[in-house]
């Protein structure tokens, strides 16, 4: 590894002037290098003019681009009728979004399920298909909330809930 030198210039005499560091590697040397080394040493050169340049124009391109997004934004104000129908659009594109990922779990259960009851049926012997189905982690069950209450059941639950003074429930001695 070639050792690197480094000495600092200053630009002028002044104090609020930056030291400018500059290098005196030759060329030959920075083509030996590995890029990051390179990089290392050319990170305190100052850029060509025509860098410069570019960087300024740059610059000026993207705080005038700020500066036009900036002004246009006030003038885009919807009325409300127009957001809450962006609202509803909204939720309903989540609410298809959530169906395809329900529905690509779904599968991919039903899919996994299938593989697993191949892998067990193809196995050579019962007692090997036995081990297998011992040791492969099952599907969990999942018990869905339904209500096993009928519709009769259900209205006098609510009924008896809305009594506030306890008239229905309260027995007379």
């Amino acid at each position: 590894m070639t050792s690197q030198k480094l000495t600092m210039v200053t630009a002028s005499k002044q104090p609020n002037e930056k030291t400018v560091a500059k290098n005196t590697i030759s060329q030959a040397e920075l083509r030996k290098m590995n890029p990051v080394q390179r990089a290392r040493c050319l990170a305190y050169e100052q850029p060509k003019k025509e860098v410069a340049t570019s960087l300024v124009l740059t610059n000026s391109r993207i705080r005038e681009h700020t500066l036009k997004c900036l002004q246009e934004t006030p003038q885009t104000m919807r009325d409300p009728e127009q957001e809450k129908q962006a609202k509803v659009v909204g939720q309903l594109k989540a609410a298809e979004a959530r169906n395809r990922i329900r529905l690509m779990r779904f599968r991919f259960q039903c899919m996994r399920a299938q593989e697993l009851n191949n892998l067990i049926s193809c196995q050579p012997t019962a007692r090997d298909a036995i081990r297998l189905e011992a040791l492969l982690p099952r599907r969990p069950i999942t018990v869905s909330p339904q209500v096993s209450l009928d519709r009769f059941q259900q209205e006098r639950v609510e009924i008896l809930l809305e009594d506030d003074r306890e008239l229905l429930i309260s027995r007379i001695h």
